[in-house]
C-alpha cells in the first residue's frame, strides 16, 4: 500500500491532497490529547470513589473529574464529526481540481450527472411551473436534462443572493434566464445541490439523531406503508388424522409519516453583501444548517406531532410488544440513576435489537453515569478503547443529545434503541430560499425552507428509562 508521501506526490493536486492529510493529523493529535486526559481523569476519579471517603472536598473533586471526562468525550465526538466534514470538503476540492485539466469522465461524470438529477427532482418536488426554461413539470422522467443549464444556475445563485430580485436580474438577461430554471411558486429559488448537501451536513453535526435514525427522501407530502406488528397463529396437530382448526392471521396496521415545513430566517446587511467577499453558500449552509438542526432534533425527541415531527418521548408507556406504546423501564430511584436501572433497561430489549443498541442521553446524565458501579465494583461507564471509539455503558455505545431531559423526578432521561429500526426521519426533496430586502432594512433577510417529518416506526426496538422508584 503506498505511503502518504507517495500519494501526495502522485496526486493531480498535491497541495490539496497534503492539506487533507494535515487535517487528519491535526484532528488525530487533538483527539489523542483529549483521549489521554480523559483516561487519566477517569482513573483518578475511580481511585477517589473506591476509597469510599465521603466529604465535601471529595464530592467536589469527583464532580470536577466527571465533568472533565464528559467534556473531553464530547470534544472527541465533535472532533470525529468535524474531521468527517473536513475530509468530505477536502475530497470535494480534490474532485473539483481533478476535473480542471479535461472534461470529467467515468465516476466524476456520474457524480455530476447525479447532482443534476437531484436538482431537477427537487424542482419536481416543489412543483415548479414552466417558465419557458428547458425543464418543466410536463416533461417525462426520461427526458434528457441539461447539465449546462444547471451549472449556469448554480454559478448565478450567489449572484442572485447578492443582487436581489428579478428587476435587478433583468439587467443581465442570461442570469435571469438561468435563475428562472430554479424558481419556485413561493417566490424563492431552489437551493443548488451542493449547497443543499452542505446544509444537511451541518444538520448532521448539531445533534446525533440524524446519524442514528433511518432516513427516507420522498417527493410527496407523506409516506405510508402497512405494518405487520402481530404474528400468525400456529398449533400442534394431535395426531396423523387430526385436523387443526383455523389459525389466526396477523392484523396489518397502516403507518403514515407526514412532512412539515421547517424554516430559518438569517440576515446580512446590504453593504456587506455588496462589498464583502463573503461566500454566500458557505455562510447560509453554516447558519441555516445549525439552526434547522437544533429545531428538528428537538422535535425528533420531544415533538408533539402537531405541525412538527413526533418525538419518541411523547408515546405512551405500555407493555413490550404492543403497537403504539414504548416500554418505560424504572431506573429504581425517584431522583437519580442507578446501575441496576441501566442493567434492567439493557436486558429488557429483544436480543436482535440489543446487539445494535445505542444509549442516548443528556451530557449531564452521562456525567452521572461515570460514577456508577455495579455490586461487583465495576464501573458501568467505560471510555473508548481507542481515540476514535465511543465511550460505552454496559458495553453499548453512548451518544449525547442536548435535547434529552436531565435527571429529575419522573423524567425520561435515558433512551436505548436500535435507532435505524426504531425511528425514521423523512425528508421531502428540495430546499428553497427567498430573499427579502424590504422587511428589515438595512438588512437582507434570507428565508430558507425545507420539509421534514419523523416518527417511531418500531416500538419494540426502543426502551425509555424513567427516573422513578
Amino acid at each position: 500500500m503506498p505511503g502518504i508521501e507517495e500519494i501526495i506526490k502522485n496526486s493531480n493536486e498535491p497541495d490539496v491532497t497534503k492539506a487533507v492529510f494535515d487535517s487528519i493529523q491535526s484532528f488525530g493529535d487533538n483527539s489523542k490529547k483529549n483521549y489521554n486526559e480523559l483516561r487519566k481523569s477517569h482513573e483518578e476519579m475511580k481511585k477517589v470513589l473506591d476509597k469510599n471517603d465521603v466529604d465535601t472536598l471529595v464530592t467536589e473533586k469527583v464532580e470536577k473529574l466527571s465533568e472533565d471526562i464528559t467534556t473531553r468525550q464530547n470534544a472527541i465526538d465533535g472532533d470525529i464529526a468535524e474531521l468527517n466534514t473536513s475530509i468530505t470538503k477536502r475530497l470535494d476540492e480534490i474532485e473539483i481540481a481533478g476535473k480542471r485539466p479535461a472534461m470529467a469522465s467515468g465516476k466524476d461524470a456520474e457524480k455530476i450527472e447525479k447532482d443534476v438529477k437531484d436538482f431537477y427532482n427537487s424542482l419536481r418536488a416543489t412543483q415548479v411551473p414552466d417558465h419557458g426554461a428547458k425543464f418543466s413539470m410536463n416533461q417525462k422522467e426520461d427526458t434528457v436534462i441539461s447539465m449546462e443549464e444547471y451549472q449556469l444556475y448554480a454559478k448565478n445563485f450567489e449572484a442572485w443572493a447578492r443582487l436581489g430580485d428579478e428587476k435587478t436580474l433583468k439587467t443581465v438577461p442570461e442570469m435571469l434566464k438561468s435563475m428562472l430554471v430554479g424558481s419556485d411558486p413561493d417566490g424563492g429559488f431552489v437551493v443548488p445541490t451542493a449547497m443543499g448537501n452542505r446544509i444537511i451536513e451541518r444538520m448532521f453535526e448539531v445533534d446525533p439523531m440524524r446519524s442514528l435514525a433511518s432516513i427516507e427522501t420522498i417527493s410527496t407530502g407523506s409516506i405510508e406503508w402497512l405494518v405487520d406488528f402481530d404474528e400468525a397463529d400456529a398449533k400442534w396437530e394431535g395426531g396423523e388424522t387430526v385436523i387443526i382448526g383455523e389459525s389466526g392471521t396477523p392484523q396489518l396496521k397502516k403507518k403514515r409519516i407526514n412532512v412539515f415545513s421547517l424554516a430559518a430566517r438569517t440576515r446580512l446587511t446590504q453593504t456587506l453583501l455588496e462589498d464583502s467577499a463573503i461566500n454566500i453558500e458557505s455562510w447560509l449552509g453554516k447558519h441555516v444548517g445549525a439552526k434547522m438542526g437544533r429545531m428538528e432534533a428537538a422535535s425528533f425527541i420531544s415533538g408533539d406531532g402537531v405541525g412538527k415531527p413526533r418525538g419518541f418521548l411523547t408515546w405512551p408507556n405500555g407493555e413490550d410488544g404492543n403497537y403504539g406504546v414504548i416500554e418505560q423501564i424504572p431506573m429504581l430511584h425517584a431522583t437519580k440513576l442507578t446501575p441496576d436501572g441501566f442493567i434492567d433497561m439493557k436486558y429488557s430489549m429483544v436480543e436482535q435489537y440489543l446487539n445494535r443498541g445505542t444509549w442516548l442521553m443528556n451530557r449531564s446524565t452521562v456525567r452521572e453515569t461515570t460514577k456508577l458501579k455495579t455490586g461487583d465494583g465495576d464501573y458501568i461507564w467505560k471510555p473508548g478503547i481507542t481515540t476514535d471509539a465511543m465511550a460505552t455503558i454496559l458495553g453499548l455505545p453512548i451518544r449525547m443529545s442536548p435535547t434529552m431531559p436531565a435527571v429529575a423526578a419522573n423524567a425520561l432521561s435515558v433512551a436505548l434503541a436500535d435507532w435505524k429500526e426504531a425511528y425514521m426521519i423523512v425528508d421531502r426533496l428540495g430546499i428553497s430560499t427567498q430573499r427579502d430586502p424590504f422587511t428589515q432594512k438595512p438588512f437582507i433577510e434570507f428565508y430558507t425552507r425545507k420539509r421534514v417529518g419523523g416518527d417511531v416506526i418500531n416500538y419494540q426496538a426502543i426502551k425509555l428509562g424513567k427516573i422513578s422508584a
